[in-house]
């Protein structure tokens, strides 16, 4: 069963902590990438349409809204799996919890779980550039992106099925050089290691969930924290 995060970002105004809403620009572009590709199929996207509104009017979880289990690792060491130290393991909620974020806690009641906080400070000083090891098994298009960059764009934990062949790294690309004269390319994966900074791996949590918590600090990066639980 899969995990996902409930995430928000809170500030503290005159002295009390307020929950604050912005837009997933992330989520946004994603949204809007999904929908052209649904009428280039010449399918409806009429659900959609109405979600990329929805996003576009803003949320309290503006920061981040995914599922990436490298990410929970590093927020409260959950679905870990990678060996790195968190930042913090679960705190539970803050005591001074921000109304319009306890009420959707308390909504999840024993469904929720790992309930923690963090403030900008605690993120900022974490070590985001550490190196991490990574494996996954990987198709001949992705093996090729492996040989070419050091690493896949994609990949998965396991695969398998009655046509799935599991090569070695060196049967793949003689597979390859021959053009696959044994059957068709998309039934081989093999198995493919290499490493790469955590900033890297989490992309937009990096590159623009952190930058936009950080516009929110004003000079005191204790003053601005997020709130965030798991469900299962």
């Amino acid at each position: 069963m899969g995990c996902d995060i409930h995430l928000f970002v809170e500030k503290k105004i005159n002295g009390k902590w307020l929950a604050v809403k912005g837009v997933n620009e992330p989520e946004i572009k994603e949204a809007e990438e999904f929908i052209e590709n649904i009428k280039a199929r010449g399918e409806s996207a009429d659900y959609w349409e109405k979600r990329i509104e929805e996003l576009r009017q803003g949320t309290q979880g503006y920061i981040w809204d995914g599922r990436h289990y490298l990410l929970f690792e590093a927020l409260a060491g959950v679905r870990a799996n990678h060996e790195i130290t968190p930042i913090s393991e679960p705190k539970g909620l803050p005591e001074d919890i921000s109304a319009e974020v306890k009420d959707s806690a308390e909504g999840w009641g024993g469904d929720g779980h790992s309930h923690s906080y963090l403030t900008a400070a605690e993120l900022n000083a974490y070590k985001w550039d550490q190196t991490i090891a990574r494996e996954g098994f990987v198709n001949v298009h992705q093996f090729k992106e492996f040989q070419e960059k050091g690493s896949p764009s994609g990949w998965c934990g396991s695969v398998g099925g009655g046509g799935v062949r599991h090569v070695t790294n060196h049967k793949m690309k003689k597979q390859i050089e021959d053009d696959f004269p044994f059957g068709d390319s998309s039934s081989y994966y093999t198995l493919v290691r290499w490493e790469k900074s955590l900033r890297e791996a989490l992309g937009s949590f990096c590159s623009w969930s952190l930058p936009e918590l950080n516009k929110l600090v004003e000079g005191n990066p204790e003053n601005v924290r997020i709130v965030f639980w798991f469900d299962n």
